[in-house]
């Protein structure tokens, strides 16, 4: 046994991992330039985030709802410190590795927070699977932290990383959390091969812990539901045929049922029967005619046939016996209304049972292959989804151009039925859903969509870098467009024009680029509008104490009145810049009340400040910046960026 008590710290969290990682059972990977991924993300400097005002889009409550961030997805990640633990789906598309997609920084290796993105790694560099990973695992680690207990992580891609990137998974989420491998198909037709032409991606999904994770259903369509009807005037409504058998095989329900209508045998052939033998034979006597148990010698359990028949008996006495129940069966079949176990509209044809909707589940239970099954299992292990139900490449570039033009030029985008699905599936109606390499913001879209349809209420946070090297800021110029234009209702035509040509859609966004680091140096140099910004940003959360979101108040308009809560109360900044005194005294109190009173605030006072020397009635005081970098869930005490806090506090101290 080791003896934990002599490790460092950093030995210690090792090995703590390699027994985990032991204790799951998996597969260690291993390739050049490896590091614990934990090692690197504690590297990462958080960064403050400043608020674009002529980018975000919809009211101030709107925009709180949702999140557009411009910058390094592993800055900003590690940037949302009150958001880890609390995101239900992170659901991405990362680069796939393609020769042309994938950029690596060689100094990333010692110093993650090098600006540099690197050049395009080609597909002859030999070492580019390496780099991928490398570039990858703190990534994979981070979006592991930001995952609720019962969050999912939806990642795609293609068969170049695919091992890989499973092994990856396996590792840093085990592989009994393994939810599903989707096989969706991006393309219909391609001839592009010299052997094989690949004509689907992957998606891989993993569950933060399996066991509290829940599988959700998908809303059945339009489709779906005109192939119920109620063809026997069933008062529980439509229906439709269902399969009797089962795949489970067992002695007891692989056995033979005698037609009530025919007096012929139905076996399950090599399946099962699907229900218990008593409730089978309980159905078909609602037929008319009494059944029993008989031995028929075909190596089977014991048939269930109409009473009084035996294969030992003459055969005129069997046809007299089938004769009077199938007179019994199509009487009963004129009434309408028929037993759950049925023959047919015509009685002719094979034992099958009737599915009501209105018992069935609310919604499709996703299935190992998409098929029209209305009950299939809940188990959904390696999946395919065909290009009529998760859509095609293509018409992920159409919908994108739809909005954008054709300027827009790019080959592959996810389709949003493939996004929608996933999103349907695991994040809840409430719930808050994370892409860190939004792209084209289809994912966003997706949830605006779903949210308009069905009166959901998920929440997104997109984070989008682009190409700043070329001046091509997809955040800005893409991601944060295209919402803007699906929330506008806005296409373009033919001519290229942006016309209304569509519904709009509810909801907003806040959209906020990546600054300096995050401490209290930091904090204490921003001058007043920036401090807002950061202000606003530690309160975007939907039913924080006091306020659903703070309406920020026109620039200048108060000397320290920034906004306002939902419920009416005031939020003040005692702060005009580094340079200046920031005290709460009894001459900002009055200030305060007054700003209060003239805009019909409620109580308390909500003041934020570097001193307070004043404790006035009704008022909540927050010391600049250790309450602000609390706010936002970031305790320097705690890390290695602690420095700074405890240089600033020597320094006051000292005065």
């Amino acid at each position: 046994m080791e003896d934990y008590d002599k490790l460092s710290r950093e030995d210690l969290i090792r090995a703590l991992m390699d027994r985990d990682s032991q204790d799951l059972g998996g597969i260690r990977m291993s390739y050049p330039g490896q590091r614990p991924p934990w090692q690197i993300v504690r590297q990462v400097q958080p960064r403050s985030q400043r608020i674009e005002r002529k980018l975000c889009h919809g009211t101030e409550a709107e925009q709180c709802e949702n999140l557009v961030i411009e910058g390094e997805n592993l800055q900003a990640m590690v940037s949302l410190y009150k958001y880890r633990g609390q995101v239900d789906l992170i659901v991405t598309d990362p680069p796939f590795n393609t020769g042309k997609d994938f950029r690596y920084n060689d100094r990333w290796d010692e110093d993650p927070n090098d600006p540099d993105l690197g050049k395009l790694v080609p597909t002859d560099d030999g070492s580019r699977h390496s780099k991928w990973l490398r570039f990858m695992v703190p990534r994979i680690w981070v979006m592991r932290e930001m995952l609720k207990p019962t969050g999912v992580l939806a990642i795609c891609i293609d068969h170049r990383e695919l091992f890989r990137l499973g092994m990856l998974l396996d590792e840093i989420f085990g592989e009994s959390n393994r939810l599903a491998i989707i096989n969706w198909q991006k393309t219909t037709s391609k001839n592009d091969a010299k052997h094989v032409s690949n004509t689907t991606e992957y998606v891989l999904v993993y569950a933060k812990n399996e066991e509290r994770v829940k599988t959700g259903l998908l809303e059945r369509t339009h489709k779906t539901n005109k192939r119920f009807n109620n063809a026997d005037n069933d008062p529980d409504g439509d229906w439709q045929w269902g399969d009797l058998t089962a795949a489970t095989q067992s002695a007891s329900t692989v056995f033979s049922i005698q037609s009530p209508f025919t007096g012929e045998l139905f076996d399950p052939g090599r399946r099962a029967w699907a229900n218990r033998k008593s409730q089978i034979k309980e159905w078909l006597e609602l037929w008319g005619t009494p059944y029993q148990e008989v031995d028929l010698g075909d190596g089977m359990a014991k048939a269930l046939v109409l009473k009084g028949w035996s294969p030992k008996g003459s055969e005129d006495r069997r046809r007299e016996i089938v004769r009077t129940a199938s007179a019994k069966a199509h009487a009963r079949l004129a009434q309408n209304n028929w037993p759950v176990l049925y023959f047919g509209q015509d009685g002719l044809g094979r034992p099958a049972k009737k599915h009501h909707i209105k018992k069935l589940k609310a919604g499709a239970v996703p299935i190992t292959f998409w098929v029209d099954a209305e009950e299939p299992p809940i188990e959904i292990g390696s999946t395919s989804w065909t290009a009529s139900e998760s859509g095609r490449s293509r018409e992920g570039v159409e919908e994108l151009q739809a909005v954008l033009g054709k300027s827009a030029a790019f080959e592959t985008v996810k389709p949003l039925k493939l996004i929608r699905k996933i999103i349907q599936i695991w994040c809840p109606k409430s719930g808050i859903a994370l892409d860190p390499f939004a792209g084209t913001g289809t994912t966003g879209h997706a949830i605006l969509q779903l949210n308009a349809e069905t009166g959901a209420e998920r929440r997104f946070i997109l984070i989008e870098q682009g190409r700043p090297e070329r001046g091509d800021a997809y955040a800005r110029t893409l991601t944060a467009e295209r919402l803007k234009r699906a929330l506008a209702g806005e296409v373009v035509d033919d001519a290229g024009e942006i016309v209304a040509g569509a519904s709009p859609l509810p909801g907003g966004f806040r959209f906020s680029k990546l600054m300096s680091k995050v401490d209290a140096a930091a904090v204490l140099a921003l001058e007043r509008e920036e401090m807002i910004d950061l202000l606003l940003t530690s309160h975007w959360d939907r039913g924080e104490r006091g306020a659903s979101h703070l309406q920020r108040l026109p620039a200048g308009s108060h000397q320290h009145l920034f906004a306002r809560s939902g419920r009416g109360e005031g939020y003040f900044l005692v702060w005009n810049g580094p340079d200046k005194p920031s005290v709460l005294n009894r001459e900002a109190f009055r200030a305060i009340a007054k700003e209060a009173q003239e805009e019909g605030l409620t109580q308390p006072f909500h003041v934020y400040a570097r001193i307070s020397t004043y404790s006035g009635p009704n008022t909540e005081f927050y010391q600049i910046p250790n309450r602000i970098l609390e706010k936002l869930g970031f305790n320097e005490a705690f890390s290695q960026y602690g420095t700074a806090v405890e240089a600033q506090q020597a320094r006051e101290d000292a005065a």
